[in-house]
């Protein structure tokens, strides 16, 4: 079982420090022509360990005044694996967009980590831009500490029950194991149904999947670790609305529940019977996104 308390403690218990030797590159993308012609603009932010890919339904909501633009973590489509996620640094890129480009609307769509992301930009916005419609949709959103960690641990307790129920040490075989507890939660054989679901999910997904290497998911959560959410009442006449699987593995429902109500006006969705991964095994939810956009 070495592999297997290696992989925990470095996917989820590692906290080491990352040397940056250069200057971090610009993590969005999107078209200039239709971002200098758009009033307005959803941006999505993956979570960690995870591509633009999974946020590209936010394209359907491109109209004439409405650019789309995606926020990189690094190691993914095309941003640099070397760098590291900083939330303020993230934030202040994303309020520089609103600003840059004089826009009147800004919708935010961040999964995880993302909509971690997501709130801190929105506090830059409003204090820089008060005049903007800053409107958040958090999916499956990160907590507080010590939720990350508490989320760490719980993580690694799962892998190694994965790799149990896989009979396997091998990396892959682990990590797609765990992986369909993350999108449908611990009880996910309890209905074949569900179970199927999840081996559907699996399969449509193997080749997207990454594995947490080279200390690559320290790097997208690290600051994560130490965010306590300061100064919430920043986020006062922002638009913040969750939709979060309700039995999630990594954010529990009810610390989710206690976060939500310390954001002012937030409202909150739980999603009966769906985990972490809710962005995939529940597509509903764009349906949910784009009518707040009409």
């Amino acid at each position: 079982m070495r592999w297997c308390a290696a992989l925990a403690a470095s996917l989820w218990l590692g906290a080491c420090a990352v040397t940056e030797t250069a200057p971090p590159s610009d993590p969005l993308i999107f078209d200039a022509a239709a971002m200098a012609r758009a009033d307005s603009v959803v941006l999505g932010i993956p979570g960690a360990l995870t591509s633009i890919r999974v946020l590209t339904p936010i394209e359907r909501f491109t109209t004439q005044d409405r650019a789309v633009a995606y926020f990189r973590l690094p190691g993914f489509d095309g941003r640099p694996g070397a760098e590291s996620v900083d939330l303020d640094r993230a934030a202040a890129r994303i309020a520089r967009l609103v600003q840059t480009h004089d826009l009147k609307r800004i919708d935010i769509v961040g999964h995880s980590t993302g909509a971690v992301i997501a709130l801190e930009a929105a506090k830059d916005i409003r204090a820089t831009r008060p005049a903007v419609d800053v409107r958040v949709t958090g999916i499956s959103t990160a907590l507080p500490a010590p939720q990350p960690i508490l989320a760490g641990l719980r993580g690694a307790a799962g892998t190694v029950a994965a790799a149990a129920r896989a009979r396997s040490l091998k990396p892959r075989e682990v990590w797609l194991e765990y992986y369909r507890r993350l999108a449908y939660g611990p009880d996910v054989e309890t209905a074949p149904e569900t179970a199927q679901a999840a081996d559907a999910l699996v399969a449509a997904n193997d080749e997207r999947i990454e594995l947490p290497e080279n200390g690559l998911y320290r790097r997208h959560t690290r600051d994560l670790r130490r965010w306590t959410n300061p100064d919430p009442d920043a986020l006062i006449g922002a638009t913040i609305t969750f939709y979060h699987g309700a039995v999630d593995p990594v954010f529990p429902r009810r610390p989710t529940q206690r976060f939500v109500d310390t954001l002012p006006g937030a409202d909150i969705t739980f999603v009966d019977g769906h985990g972490h991964l809710i962005l995939l095994t529940y597509p509903q939810v764009w349906d949910r996104i784009g009518a707040t956009l009409d």
